[in-house]
């Protein structure tokens, strides 16, 4: 998205910071288009700096993966193919009836 240094950095940060100024602006004065305008910066100046985030952290070859809400980290190949036994306490005694 943009090259690293510090430029970038301190771009985001200012248009971050410009679009909050804005918007407190736009409360203070009751201008309707400061605050359009200051919104849209702030949206602007977070998509900056998570595209900066996101370039820095891919340079260092990380696989960052996001896990479904159903993945567990401690989960074996065999728990996600659905392995043998009852799915709610993993015993293979599911299919029997209590003494």
């Amino acid at each position: 998205m943009l090259s690293g240094g510090i430029f970038p950095r301190v771009g985001a940060y200012a248009v971050l910071a410009l679009g909050f100024w804005l918007l407190f602006q736009a409360f203070e004065r009751s201008n309707i288009l400061s605050g359009i305008v200051g919104g849209a910066l702030v949206i602007v100046g977070m998509y900056l700096m998570t595209g900066l985030w996101k370039d820095m952290f891919a340079k260092f070859g990380g696989d960052y993966k996001i896990l479904k809400e159903n993945d567990r980290i401690d989960d074996t190949a065999k728990d996600r193919s659905g392995g043998a036994g009852d799915p709610v306490d993993g015993s293979d005694e599911g299919s029997q009836l209590p003494p």
